[in-house]
């Protein structure tokens, strides 16, 4: 007896201000795209409809445009495939309505969201504050509850500092210097204003193994090699303690680079062994995209950003990667996942 084999296909769940719309605009969907990021501060929902019968800009999107003026409408999508090898499905998390977009012919409209509302006050809103003897953690805890965020502070690093200014900043470039500086990536993602040490994230094992050739299961992609003259051998970190007058120096190398260009930072540490680590991180982050590649792939929910891959059979390009970004398509083109990836630094 042969097996009877499924059509696979994917529909996705919408939810519009904690109301469930899935079968309403079911008809109308022509394409839903989530971008999940870790270099961006936030992650992106995009929809686009068919109106061809004026519905939803005459009518139904009357209330989200108003809602939109004002970043209040919370969108949530969930990614459902069906009679794929790999099962499970992918929920985006919440998102604030951004912006409402009609355009034709054919009449099409697009509704975008973003985690973090190019509207919010905490991107919007210019302050000047001095924050005294608090921590990164503190300071990351307050702002997120002052817009009505809650703090996940994911890394062992954790700077603390005496005095620091916030001069007609708002409180999420404030931060994002704070953290800049620290080496810790920030992003907004489903409500809740999240820290991190991407180094932490790389030592996960690979969800994922792609090789190169017909079995590698892709559909396109493409590989890049940094320029050299843009790496670093090696960073220095230094801090001259004003009360003892003696001088903390901790350096880092990167064995992968040639030349003996030297990063110089400067910077509040402790001791030599924080300065070592920090001279890592500021290492790193000039250094991560050495080799960087993009691969378009049939959908894969377990495809996030933070998660790493393997690659395999690319010469140069083998070794592991994260995920550094996965845009999740869902359309008349089926379902594809395309994850742009950084080859992970061994220090």
């Amino acid at each position: 007896m042969v097996e009877k084999v499924l059509a696979r296909r994917t529909s996705v769940d919408l939810m519009f201000g904690g109301t469930d719309i899935t079968e309403n605009i079911r008809p109308y969907l022509l394409s839903l795209v989530y971008t999940d990021d870790t270099d961006d501060l936030a992650d992106d929902l995009k929809i686009v409809v068919q109106d061809r019968d004026g519905v939803w800009q005459e009518k139904w999107l009357t209330e989200a445009v108003e809602a939109a003026a004002g970043g209040k409408l919370s969108i949530n999508a969930t990614i459902k495939p069906e009679n794929w090898k790999k099962a499970g499905k992918l929920k985006t998390g919440a998102f604030e309505l951004d912006s409402v977009d009609a355009s034709g012919p054919p009449a099409t409209v697009t509704i975008s969201s973003a985690s973090l509302a190019f509207s919010s006050d905490l991107r919007q809103t210019k302050k000047s504050k001095v924050w005294k003897n608090c921590k990164l953690s503190g300071i990351a805890s307050e702002i997120a509850a002052g817009g009505g965020m809650t703090c996940l502070y994911e890394s062992k690093t954790n700077p603390s500092y005496d005095r620091v200014e916030q001069t007609r900043q708002s409180d999420i470039a404030f931060l994002r210097k704070l953290c800049q500086d620290a080496g810790i990536s920030i992003k907004v993602t489903d409500g809740k204003l999240v820290l991190y040490d991407q180094a932490e994230y790389e030592a996960k094992p690979p969800v994922l193994t792609i090789a190169k050739g017909a079995k590698g299961g892709y559909i396109k992609y493409k590989l890049h090699s940094g320029s050299a003259d843009t790496q670093y051998a090696k960073c220095r970190v230094r801090y001259m303690d004003p009360h003892t007058g003696k001088c903390i120096e901790g350096t880092a190398e990167d064995s992968s680079v040639s030349g003996d260009q030297c990063l110089e930072v400067t910077a509040k540490v402790g001791s030599v062994g924080e300065a070592q680590t920090l001279a890592k991180k500021h290492l790193r982050l000039h250094n991560k995209l050495a080799k960087t590649a993009v691969f378009t792939l049939p959908g894969d929910v377990g495809l996030v950003a933070g998660v790493t891959v393997q690659l395999k059979g690319w010469g140069g390009w083998d070794g592991k990667y994260i995920v550094t970004q996965a845009v999740h398509t869902v359309g008349s083109g089926g379902y594809t996942t395309q994850i742009k990836i950084r080859k992970v630094l061994d220090y």
